[in-house]
């Protein structure tokens, strides 16, 4: 217990507590990237598992008010193939991590983390065929992506935001894909035995300066422009990629 205590009167921590607070206020700034913004950071105080099971946790435990919207209005015919298909891809991705060089993952999240930040840049949004093979391919890559690095969600926004149905209904589609992503990395996590009670600990610890976060970025938000702000949270995305690939 005393080594518990102890670890909230680290240097690490006090990191820790920082990005914590910039993910939550880029979340409630923009509405996205805080797991893409923190993971690579708190890959660089911890480990790679350790942040990615800290991101997963928070964002399961934090959005779990929004299920019974997401659950009422998605449209299952495509979002029940997707999370199918992420129950391959998301361990495939947390394997991949677990038997990696830490350094080789902050490095692959670094560049991963830059081109993704290119393409929503660039405006770039899917509008091919929409079916079950398009579904089961979302589902995997997202996974896969989520189980490594919690950048599924990127896959999922880009192939959900031309969608065809409602505002309401294109939103609870990336709700309950994303949440779910976040729900089966953090369990593949814990079943792959890399979440211990320290771990646990400092979740819930960070869980208070991101809440606040969230808080202070929808007070930001009130006087800039939509563009305005999903810019520059895309380019400081695209300095903490270039940030992970060179130092």
């Amino acid at each position: 217990m005393s080594e518990l205590i102890a670890d909230f009167f680290t240097v690490q921590f006090a990191v820790a507590i920082g990005i914590a607070l910039m993910g939550g206020t880029i979340f409630g700034f923009a509405g996205f990237a805080a797991g893409l913004s923190m993971v690579p950071l708190l890959a660089w105080v911890y480990d790679p598992p350790t942040a990615l099971a800290i991101v997963g946790m928070a964002v399961a435990i934090g959005a779990a008010q929004l299920l019974p919207h997401g659950i009422r209005n998605a449209d299952w015919a495509t979002v029940g193939p997707i999370l199918l298909a992420a129950l391959i891809g998301v361990p495939c991705g947390t394997v991949t991590l677990l038997i990696s060089e830490p350094e080789t993952v902050r490095r692959v999240i670094g560049g991963l983390l830059v081109v993704f930040a290119l393409i929503m840049l660039s405006g770039w949004t899917y509008n091919g065929p929409r079916n079950l093979m398009t579904n089961l391919f979302v589902g995997v890559s997202s996974g896969a992506l989520s189980g490594f690095m919690s950048g599924g969600g990127s896959i999922v926004s880009s192939y959900f935001i031309s969608w065809p149905g409602s505002v309401t209904q294109t939103r609870a589609n990336i709700y309950m894909v994303t949440y779910s992503l976040a729900v089966l990395m953090a369990g593949a996590l814990i079943i792959a035995g890399t979440v211990s009670l320290t771990t646990v600990t400092r979740m819930l610890a960070l869980l208070i300066p991101y809440s606040l976060g969230v808080c202070l970025g929808s007070l930001l938000v009130r006087g800039a422009s939509h563009t305005t702000y999903r810019r520059f949270v895309l380019w400081l995305l695209m300095g903490i990629g270039l940030s992970a690939l060179t130092l």
